[in-house]
């Protein structure tokens, strides 16, 4: 980037978890295990009625090259680190806010993995939703995915100024790499861009 250096007072601030609302923390917990490869850090009670868990990837390696037991994860838990993308749709005309539905102001997670074909034909095998497969990439009025479009802020495919919108956004888009991507979505309909 070419923004200045931080500011000294945020030595050692860095994105350490994002907080998911779920509708059943099993559901999640086998979910994010056994398709994402997430390990169980802990599970916490607060009350009868609320539960927190985390999980997270072994930092001990990225990804299952090394091993970290669970008391492992839970002792380096508050030196985890993660990413938050920020998206913003200037011609967006609604004030986004916290609702608890799909597509407020959380887009997406993001995942890397080794080989998106094989990632692919994994969440198939194990029937994951797929929002958008590799190679794929629709943003028509007729039969756009509504889905994915939402979680780049474009609300409704329709509107003339929303697909001016993202024909000016298309060489950026095509610039990342989008089109190579695939949007899964977890039980709660959160969503992953997997490159």
């Amino acid at each position: 980037g070419t923004d200045c250096a931080a500011d000294p007072a945020t030595t050692g601030y860095f994105v350490n978890h994002i907080a998911l609302l779920v509708n059943d923390i099993e559901v999640s917990r086998k979910w994010y295990s056994e398709v994402l490869g997430m390990r169980h850090a802990f599970t916490f009670d607060i009350s009868e009625d609320f539960t927190l868990m985390y999980m997270g990837h072994s930092q001990a390696g990225r990804n299952g090259m090394g091993f970290q037991t669970g008391a492992e994860m839970v002792r380096d838990k508050n030196n985890m680190a993660g990413m938050v993308e920020f998206q913003w749709n200037k011609k967006q005309k609604e004030e986004r806010k916290f609702d608890a539905n799909p597509r407020n102001t959380v887009s997406h997670l993001g995942l890397i993995v080794p080989d998106l074909i094989a990632a692919q034909e994994r969440f198939i095998s194990l029937n994951v939703t797929i929002i958008k497969r590799a190679g794929e990439l629709d943003w028509s009025p007729e039969t756009g995915n509504r889905i994915f479009a939402g979680a780049w802020g474009f609300n409704n495919l329709e509107d003339p100024e929303a697909q001016e919108s993202i024909r000016k956004a298309m060489p950026g888009i095509d610039a990342i790499g989008f089109k190579d991507f695939i949007l899964i979505a977890d039980p709660d309909g959160n969503l992953f861009e997997v490159q």
